[in-house]
């Protein structure tokens, strides 16, 4: 099998080099190298901005140990940093809407490496809740000005689509992040998770700084798409288009949703490795850190598998009507975790870290994926030209939701015990693809 003609027979199918714009005039069908080195620059980049706000999942069980650090008190730096990302979420997509996604994309890349280091080298409970509320506000910088970047460089009927890799590799960058910051933790101790981790970083957003192009125009090009009423197009986003996106009755209810949908998945991200780390006799799973780790990214890797279908799945199947792949996705992505919720008593079967491992992987990459529908919606109910912002409100109102499962979540576990906690979590992910129903485009 000859592997350079299936490389070139696939760069023909996908690139489409042919329709690149002799005449600088982007073609609403095929993809040129343009719209690739635009839209993977930008996705790479906030691949290891994950690298940075995950890294603490990783490292959370050691921190504990060497300052004697109760579940309620990670719970606390986790919340002020959610609750800082939402806020910084409501700032950052009008600010990239009004000022270029690719500025703020690179203020936040080199604000969380310097977070992340200043994190790694402090001992006190109060310097770590500043220095992770500061990357907070920098990781901020990253999804909302990436979602207009999607949105500018594609027409509107491939939106769910190029969001569904977006959002996949997102969920690899997650996926990744865990074995590599346990891997550096065994070695070299938890303080390396902060230092090795923002290096890839920094080696992106120097790279972005060439690389990456806001939207056509940037790059000198046409495209051949339009709105259909361009007198009611906004050449920098103010206080009333603001205004308008925060208040939408169809937003207002996937912003619902995006809380619910958060409150799952940062509960796995952060505590499942935890749970699974701690020993039986205190509720835990008894498994090793590394394992622990390796089980847990399974929830990212499903995340970067699902991200993509569901994206598909939205413009194919249902042509952008969204709400039945957030139905979906929320109802079988809860499942599993009662399945989880057993405790380590399924560790009692030989099948049984087999699984654990599929139960995290569908379950957690249904709920990281369900974020892809769920940001298409700012597109298709808003418009291009305040798309970024919608996304910035809805993410703020998905760290809200993500901010119970720092400090409410940590009480949670300290007080019912920590499979409890994966109980709770299937509730209010089932709750929430209910309250889907309630979308209709």
């Amino acid at each position: 099998m000859n592997i350079k003609a299936i490389l070139g027979g696939l760069a023909t199918l996908f690139l489409r080099r042919e329709q690149c714009p002799d005449k600088k005039i982007l073609k609403a069908k095929g993809v040129c190298l343009w719209q690739i080195r635009a839209f993977f620059s930008m996705a790479i980049l906030y691949l290891f901005y994950s690298f940075c706000k995950y890294n603490l999942g990783a490292a959370t069980k050691d921190i504990q140990a060497e300052f004697q650090l109760k579940n309620q008190s990670i719970g606390i730096i986790i919340t002020v940093f959610t609750i800082i990302y939402a806020v910084g979420q409501f700032i950052n997509g009008f600010l990239g809407d009004r000022y270029g996604p690719k500025r703020i994309l690179i203020i936040g890349g080199v604000g969380g490496v310097i977070a992340n280091v200043c994190f790694g080298m402090s001992g006190t409970l109060t310097f770590f809740i500043v220095f992770w509320a500061i990357n907070a506000y920098f990781s901020s910088c990253g999804w909302a000005p990436g979602s207009r970047i999607v949105f500018n460089w594609f027409p509107e009927n491939r939106w769910g689509t190029w969001m569904g890799i977006f959002h996949s590799l997102c969920c690899f960058g997650s996926f990744l992040v865990f074995p590599i910051a346990t891997f550096a933790i065994s070695l070299w101790g938890w303080r390396s998770a902060f230092f090795v981790c923002p290096a890839f970083l920094l080696v992106m957003t120097i790279a972005y700084l060439w690389l990456g192009k806001s939207s056509p125009k940037d790059a000198g090009l046409e495209t051949e798409w339009r709105q259909r009423d361009e007198q009611k197009l906004v050449k920098r986003a103010g206080g009333r288009e603001y205004w308008i996106a925060f208040t939408n009755p169809k937003m207002n209810l996937a912003y619902i949703l995006g809380f619910g949908a958060n409150f799952v998945r940062w509960g796995i991200l952060l505590w499942m490795v935890k749970i699974l780390a701690e020993p039986v006799e205190k509720g835990g799973f008894g498994m090793s850190l590394i394992n622990a780790g390796w089980i847990t990214s399974l929830a990212s890797l499903g995340g970067a598998f699902f991200s993509i279908l569901l994206g598909v799945v939205s413009d194919r199947l249902f042509k952008g009507a969204r709400w039945q792949t957030i139905l979906v996705a929320f109802v079988f992505g809860s499942l599993p975790l009662f399945y989880i919720a057993r405790g380590p008593v399924i560790l009692s079967d030989p099948m049984g870290i087999f699984l654990l491992g599929t139960a995290m992987f569908v379950s957690g990459g249904l709920i990281q994926a369900v974020l892809t529908p769920l940001f298409a919606l700012s597109g298709d109910i808003l418009g291009r030209e305040i798309s970024g912002t919608g996304v910035g409100i809805m993410n703020g109102w998905m760290y809200v939701g993500a901010s119970f499962a720092g400090v409410f979540l940590g009480w949670w576990l300290d007080s019912y015990g920590l499979t409890s906690g994966i109980w709770l979590m299937g509730i209010v992910g089932i709750v929430s693809g209910l309250l889907a129903t309630l979308i209709q485009k």
